[in-house]
């Protein structure tokens, strides 16, 4: 596991990400199902231009300002 997907385990409602998929951008809604830990997200609820998707952790980077 790299720093970036335990970084990406813990984010927060609002955050934008982007699909490494796709390259689509997206909002973090909320926790959509969690590790074992109860702590940390396995996906997330995405809100993105056409509606809402599930994405899991591994499938999404957040983007850094430029």
């Amino acid at each position: 596991m790299n720093a970036t997907t335990k970084t990406n385990r813990r984010l927060t409602p609002g955050t934008l990400v982007v699909s490494r998929e796709d390259g689509e951008p997206g909002r973090i809604v909320r926790v959509c199902t969690f590790r074992r830990n109860g702590i940390d997200a396995w996906s997330y609820l995405v809100q993105i231009a056409t509606g809402r998707e599930i994405w899991e952790v591994g499938e999404l980077f957040v983007p850094t300002p430029a």
